[in-house]
């Protein structure tokens, strides 16, 4: 017996209609996936020593300054600026710093226990989560300075505090 191509195969092949759900099922075949970073329910989870810098969404933003009237841009600009300048410190002592939009944080504490924090319950939309691995978790809600920030950061992660010169 003679064996047939594939070209030869599928001329000869009866075409078979798509069922009616086979359109659906390449749609979500195709759908990009969403990043958890872009889900403004994302929880993040926490482990070992870092500086988390929480903030709210874009939507949130929008929605604070329409019910509150407060001026979000400038609050989130000052915290983003401040906020920088701090991870620098923390990147030259090998403490990790993060930035996040999400809601809830779930932060390790030893080897089996754990804090959760909902950002919509901290009094401030912007702040930051002290995490060490091994003591209770510290938030800091609000923005200041860098030097605010350090000061804090020294305190909690027990850090020499530097002179300036």
């Amino acid at each position: 017996m003679r064996r047939r191509s594939i070209r030869e195969t599928r001329r000869k092949s009866p075409r078979r209609p798509l069922t009616p759900g086979a359109p659906a099922l390449l749609l979500l075949v195709f759908l990009p996936p969403v990043a958890p970073a872009q889900v403004p329910d994302a929880t993040l989870r926490v482990n070992g020593p870092r500086v988390v810098f929480f903030s709210p969404s874009r939507a949130e933003r929008d929605s604070i300054a329409r019910s509150e009237g407060l001026e979000i841009d400038d609050v989130m600009d000052d915290f983003n600026y401040y906020a920088g300048k701090t991870s620098v410190f923390l990147s030259h002592r090998g403490i990790p710093a993060e930035f996040s939009e999400a809601r809830t944080f779930i932060v390790k504490v030893g080897t089996a226990t754990f804090r959760t924090f909902d950002r919509r319950s901290i009094p401030d939309p912007v702040g930051m989560i002290l995490a060490d691995g091994v003591h209770e978790p510290r938030v800091v809600p609000g923005r200041g300075t860098d030097r605010d920030l350090i000061l804090e950061i020294q305190e909690y992660f027990r850090l020499k505090e530097e002179r300036e010169e």
